[in-house]
């Protein structure tokens, strides 16, 4: 079955938008609490939990149908990244499959929220720094990285990392002039100077810091207050992102530079995305998107490379299954 899946065979990218809707099915019926995802004062937040109408009320199956198309356009995103530049020695669309089995393995990340619209603006990123590697001067690309930068932090303060993972990518796929890190800065400063010309107009100047960093719904981080399933499917993940790490290095040593880097750049944003936890300040498991995002690209770029053997199928098989498990099992067992 896992050669079929790493086959140049574009019918395997709806395999993902399948296991985007069955992976949803079961929360049409069996509704989870969500609200808490929604306690956002970011400006771009904001607007956009307004504008879609979103509180105490609204149906949880319009924010899953939501999540669902939106988590199927960045599967189809990361394909697109990993076919475009070659992260991978072959053809495949595996990476859009991933995501969708990581995406789905948290509840949180299933529904439309801020941390996984910032998530697409991640993605878009991405593609940008892949793109640097060209000898072209792509400018536009670069005032684009400090701009998107910003704008994922609006909508997801914790987001700010993003200027220094663009800042590492834009260092490691080509050599930087001094021209060319002030366009990022430049990008990054000018959406803050709309915004702070819309507090302004409105006279709202001295709430601005506090909205942008989320201070309004501000809950300490507290790994007590998390179910045991919830624990149990971080360390799922857990014990997913060691195992792809620990190969890694034999992956690296078989691969060409760029790919080297592209690989390099992806840990480095995983790692980030770890690290700024503590700006978290409404701490919910939807900030793990960050991290299967680029575990996403990981694990494709792991089974294409790697043999296929049997333990390869038995451990694709059962990355497609632990979805089910962890989402039926709590039905009938208590922790």
């Amino acid at each position: 079955m896992l050669n079929f899946f790493k086959s140049n065979n574009l019918s395997i990218a709806f395999a993902s938008l399948i296991l985007i809707v069955l992976y949803r099915v079961l929360f049409f019926f069996h509704p989870v609490d969500v609200s808490i995802l929604y306690h956002h004062s970011e400006p771009a937040s904001k607007f956009f939990i307004r504008f879609l109408h979103i509180d105490s009320n609204t149906h949880l199956a319009w924010l899953l149908t939501g999540g669902g198309l939106l988590c199927f356009i960045e599967a189809m995103m990361i394909n697109r990244i990993i076919n475009s530049y070659r992260v991978t020695s072959k053809k495949n669309y595996l990476g859009a499959v991933f995501f969708a089995v990581f995406t789905s393995l948290i509840p949180e990340c299933m529904v439309l929220s801020p941390a996984l619209v910032a998530s697409f603006i991640l993605l878009l990123c991405i593609d940008k720094i892949f793109e640097l590697a060209k000898p072209e001067k792509l400018y536009g690309h670069i005032f684009d990285l400090g701009f998107l930068s910003a704008l994922a932090m609006l909508f997801y303060f914790p987001s700010v990392y993003f200027l220094i993972f663009v800042s590492i990518g834009f260092f490691m796929m080509r050599s930087v002039t001094f021209r060319e890190r002030v366009m990022i800065l430049t990008g990054f400063f000018c959406i803050l100077l709309v915004v702070f010309t819309v507090y302004f107009w409105f006279d709202s100047l001295p709430e601005m810091g506090l909205d942008m960093v989320n201070l309004h719904n501000k809950v300490a981080i507290s790994f007590g207050s998390l179910t045991h399933w919830q624990i149990a499917i971080m360390a799922w993940i857990g014990v997913l992102s060691f195992w792809v790490l620990a190969n890694v290095p034999a992956i690296l040593f078989s691969s060409v530079i760029q790919t080297r880097k592209y690989i390099s750049l992806l840990i480095i944003g995983a790692g980030l995305s770890l690290l700024v936890l503590p700006l978290v300040f409404n701490f919910n498991l939807s900030h793990l998107i960050f991290l299967l995002t680029s575990l996403s690209i990981l694990y494709a770029v792991y089974f294409v490379e790697t043999k296929s053997n049997l333990f390869n199928e038995i451990l694709f098989i059962v990355l497609i299954l632990s979805v089910l498990i962890f989402e039926y099992l709590p039905l009938f067992v208590v922790i």
